[in-house]
């Protein structure tokens, strides 16, 4: 098979307008493994877009040389729905005007679906069960009647992504060093590989599983949550998920994106979905550490915000991260109200692209190893 190309047309939701997306394809359908690849479900998040971009020109060549092993498929820009939100002369994208719903949010748990499908017939050989499951969770997603165009996005992307051994779901922060959010189950397994392949400088796990609805977090946590409901049947973790945060929105270069598409070119041939040589791993530039444990920094009050530390920094406990100035008091240094860390780690993150903070703000995430008593019974994700 070669390389092809096609549009999946959304429903129109105005007279006269239709939107579609791109779904590039290589090697033959149905070989294993299959990688699923997508950018910018957050429209305004374009680094990864960028990244596929440069990605798309070297599968194509490699498809050309009969290099290509496995199934990928490739969605460089997945949400037109986003990419269309202009307004002001600013580009939005994070949310769907028509329901207000965070684009990476809401996706479809299939586990119960699937279970009422195909639980009984689960048993003890792992490869049955993963084509038992991957069949009913197609059938499922084919069964719905998606009555929007944002309903018919989801069900489309996750037939592409349901039955893929991978998935990378490309987005970045606002200013931030690159960094992965995995499932605990994948530590270290597939994904200590995928952060070393891809210079991830943090990665954070949620344990055992995300519990957000996140494209992600989807695609992973179905085979877990099949195997906690049957633990009888071996079912294996059959797809590695991940979400990886390419920086910041402004990190778009040619250098970086060129870059960024060698090092994922260079975790598909690890993976054997390309033949060649991957060579020995890169150095793994951080352990994976707990959602529990990242330090979520938020603004106490209103004014302008100003930084102490650059994104990447390594922190201690104690040490001010930035501060928020309150600039109609007239005591100087008394007008500023520090925002300190309460973990060591690392300043992954620091969110805002302005310089006007109001009560409440998130300013920066921090990376640590020790799980925290206030971060108890929270996902870690910000809306």
């Amino acid at each position: 098979m070669s390389h092809s190309r096609k549009r999946i047309a959304l429903p129109s939701m105005t007279p006269g307008t239709g939107r579609s997306f791109a779904v590039h394809r290589f090697g033959k359908a149905g070989a294993r493994p299959k990688a699923y690849l997508q950018a910018a479900i957050h429209a305004n998040e374009l680094p990864g877009a960028m990244a596929l971009h440069h990605l798309l020109p070297m599968l194509v060549e490699a498809e050309r040389r009969g290099r290509i092993k496995g199934e990928i498929v490739v969605v460089p820009v997945v949400n037109p729905i986003g990419l269309s939100q202009l307004v002001g002369n600013n580009h939005l994208g994070r949310y769907d005007f028509l329901g207000r719903d965070n684009f990476n949010r809401n996706w479809h748990d299939l586990s119960d679906a699937v279970a009422k499908r195909v639980g009984g017939r689960l048993g003890r050989n792992a490869g049955e069960n993963v084509a038992l499951i991957r069949q009913a969770a197609l059938a499922a997603l084919t069964a719905m009647k998606p009555s929007n165009e944002l309903q018919t996005l989801r069900a489309e992307v996750m037939k592409l992504s349901v039955d893929a051994d991978v998935v990378l779901d490309l987005h970045c922060d606002m200013h931030a060093v690159l960094h992965l959010f995995i499932s605990r189950r994948d530590w270290p397994g597939g994904a200590q590989a995928l952060a070393a392949d891809l210079g991830a400088q943090a990665t954070l796990y949620n344990d055992p599983y995300p519990d957000a609805l996140t494209f992600s977090g989807v695609n992973g946590a179905l085979w877990a949550r099949l195997a906690e409901r049957f633990p009888k049947a071996n079912i294996p973790r059959a797809c590695l998920s991940a979400t990886v945060e390419y920086r910041g929105q402004h990190d778009v270069t040619h250098a970086l994106g060129e870059s960024d598409a060698k090092n994922l070119y260079r975790f598909l041939v690890r993976r054997g979905l390309i033949s060649g040589r991957a060579g020995k791993p890169p150095r793994l530039k951080a352990e994976a550490t707990p959602i529990g444990g990242m330090d979520v920094g938020y603004s106490p009050k209103s004014g302008i915000l100003t930084y102490h530390l650059e994104r990447g920094a390594r922190v201690r406990k104690g040490e001010a991260v930035c501060e928020v100035i309150d600039p109609m008091d007239a005591r100087g240094p008394k007008a500023r109200t520090q925002v300190i860390a309460r973990t060591d780690g690392i300043l992954f993150s620091r969110k805002p692209n302005g310089r006007l903070a109001w009560p409440g703000m998130v300013l920066f995430r921090i990376a640590g190893a020790k799980r925290l008593a206030h971060r108890k019974g929270m996902s870690g994700l910000d809306d």
